[in-house]
């Protein structure tokens, strides 16, 4: 630990101590029986505890789950602030102490969940809440102050000590702990409010909360473990591709290493550094499909050689986006083979290569050069950082191949790069995020599913006597159903319509510009193209395009998308315009020819996003564009089905 995080630590000791000193002797016990309960009750919460996983993919899934702060929050309804910070404190040190943990460690944890566990308290008063008389639904303001109070110091001082000690943002490790500990603290703040309310009624009801608890200690468990096993079968996999060839064994450990430590001297957010690592590890899983006797092959690849070896990042990112919590990292590791300069494997351009991707390429690439290999020996340390120097701008990122070269140097990456620098890391950090905004999550959702909602708090709001607010509940539910069965005869409508586009016109041209035209009626289509599609090496080329407001994406950003967002035969992909370099949204139908392979897509970008009817009517016409597969894979077609007859 660092000076400062050392004074740190000490400070938030001494505090936590006067406030337990306090608390002793200022405080006057009013409920000496139910706060013996309460400690006994902290304490056996916390060895129900489940750890967060070191492995985890997303550093946001890394943090433990225990019941403990349940009891601190219902020990502030209870007994008051003061009480329940030695509550907490208590719970705190007996169990870390017997489990043998270091005193220093003991000593801040028991500090930091006192601290937060009187502020809260100090925040529930404030708020007009008394303890001891738990009123609802009066109190439920209070609560949520107190429960977000409890939280928020809570994670603002673990975050202090991880900033100081490792130097990431405080901003950043803060929001990333709040963001992924909302939805337990309002769990842990809700079964806080159910254990003080029983107390205080009947401590004896307090034994049917106990099965509840165990039950979600269960589920929260086998998740945990679901989650571990899922982790270690993709490293095994990854251990597999790496065990194919000896000159290559352990690769991806060295890349994952290498791009970790780059990552966090570069400050990241620690679910980013985590992502990056599991990316390093998994990056060639692609090479699974490749013969391990090309992979050992001493001379050079012929293009055919190539075409399969060009596959295999591709493969990789598909691979991986079948798992959700892999999803953000497969463009990394899809693009680990790019260059700066846009010539690597698929030519994707520079300014649509993310961050993340270019941390990996300068990692995978110096891990390549001081290895032995079939046809070389492995350079020496200092020549393979000469390269990576000698590749700047061109084979890598200027930057990140400058704070590479400084790690392994064992200077500090941040001090070797002026503010510019880092403002451009920071820059192409968030430009590289991509994620779907919650309104179009929402408006992917049917009506008749939003409904559901409106009727349930309408019958709640009639039996409890509320005409009023249960007749408005009532009108707004059937508006949501009457706009759910406008949208289904807008969609019986387009759907016959394009139908009868694909049915009408005589050239696969003309099937194509008169169903273009039919969406285009309805929804605000910017480019739209038929892509044909070689599945064998994952790569598109456009067949025919259809500019109808703008110009399009790049086939290489066109052709990343579908390769990795690739869905089974049938399906829509429907992502936001930042995935192919463009703004809007994009939707592809797979055109889907007579063995059962996609021959092509029906690639549409949208000015905004498409209306539900639109993507549901496109769906719904999928079997009919069969009509519009390009001319080559018509024939493929054709001559599969003479073979058969």
């Amino acid at each position: 630990m660092s000076p400062k995080s050392r004074s740190f630590v000490a400070l938030v000791v001494v505090l936590g101590a006067a406030t337990l000193v306090a608390a002793v002797v200022n405080e006057h016990v009013r409920r000496p029986g139910g706060l013996a309960l309460l400690a006994a009750a902290a304490i056996l919460t916390e060895l129900f505890e489940i750890e967060g996983g070191e492995n985890a993919f997303d550093g946001r899934e890394s943090h433990s789950f225990s019941f403990s702060s349940s009891v601190h929050l219902a020990a502030v309804m209870i007994v008051g602030p003061w009480q329940a910070a030695l509550v907490a404190a208590v719970g705190v040190l007996v169990v870390d102490c017997l489990r043998g943990a270091a005193l220093p460690r003991v000593a801040f944890n028991t500090a930091t969940f006192a601290l937060a566990t009187l502020c809260a308290g100090a925040l529930y008063e404030a708020c007009g809440a008394t303890p001891g008389q738990l009123s609802l639904p009066s109190d439920l303001l209070p609560i949520a102050v107190m429960a977000f109070g409890y939280t928020a110091v809570n994670r603002t001082l673990v975050a202090a000590v991880v900033s100081l000690t490792s130097r990431r943002s405080m901003r950043h490790l803060l929001a990333d702990a709040l963001r992924s500990d909302l939805l337990s603290a309002t769990g842990e703040a809700s079964l806080g409010v159910v254990l003080a309310f029983f107390v205080l009624s009947n401590p004896w009801q307090v034994v049917v909360i106990a099965p509840l608890a165990l039950a979600v200690y269960q589920a929260h468990k086998r998740l945990a473990l679901l989650k571990e096993e899922t982790t270690r079968a993709l490293e095994t996999f990854a251990s597999v591709v790496d065990e194919r060839d000896p000159t290559t064994y352990r690769h991806s450990e060295r890349v994952a290493e290498h791009v970790e430590r780059l990552a966090e001297a570069l400050a990241l957010p620690a679910p980013d550094v985590a992502r990056l690592r599991w990316a390093g590890r998994l990056h060639d899983l692609g090479k699974i499909a490749v013969d391990a006797a090309l992979l050992r092959k001493p001379g050079g690849l012929d293009e055919r050689e190539w075409d399969a070896m060009r596959r295999h990042p591709r493969l990789s990112a598909r691979l991986l986006r079948r798992f959700r919590f892999a999803a953000l990292a497969t463009q990394a590791v899809e693009y680990h083979h790019e260059r700066y300069d846009s010539a690597g494997y698929y030519g994707i351009e520079r300014k649509e290569i993310p961050l993340a991707a270019h941390l990996l390429i300068v990692a995978d690439s110096y891990d390549a050069m001081v290895s032995d290999r079939p046809y070389r020996r492995g350079l020496s340390k200092a020549d393979a950082l000469r390269k990576i120097e000698a590749g700047s701008g061109a084979q890598f990122h200027p930057t990140v191949a400058k704070a590479f070269v400084a790690m392994q140097r064992g200077l500090d990456p941040r001090a070797v790069l002026d503010p510019a620098e880092q403002t451009e890391l920071r820059d192409l950090s968030l430009r590289s995020r991509s994620q779907l905004p919650w309104a179009r999550r929402l408006r992917a959702a049917r009506p008749e599913t939003l409904a559901i909602p409106g009727i349930a708090a309408a019958v709640a709001a009639a039996g409890l006597g509320h005409a009023t607010a249960a007749v408005a509940l009532a009108g707004s539910t059937v508006v949501v159903l009457a706009y759910g069965r406008r949208r289904t005869v807008l969609r019986s409508r387009l759907r016959a319509a394009l139908e009868s586009a694909l049915r009408e016109a005589r050239s696969p041209q003309e099937r194509l510009r008169a169903y273009v035209d039919r969406v285009a009626g309805t929804a605000s289509v910017r480019w739209a193209a038929l892509v044909r599609w070689e599945e064998e090496l994952l790569t598109g080329t456009v067949e025919t395009e259809l500019p109808l407001a703008e110009a399009g994406p790049t086939v290489t950003g066109l052709t990343s998308w579908l390769a990795r967002d690739e869905a089974a035969a049938g399906n829509l992909l429907v992502g936001p315009g930042s995935e192919v370099g463009c703004a809007g949204t994009c939707l592809a139908a797979p055109v889907v020819g007579h063995t059962g392979r996609t021959d092509a897509y029906l690639v549409f970008l949208f000015a905004g996003v498409p209306p539900r009817h639109v993507q549901l009517a496109i769906g719904d016409s999928r079997p009919e564009l069969a009509a519009l597969a390009p001319a080559g894979a018509r024939i493929r077609r054709l001559t599969a089905l003479a073979s058969a007859g």
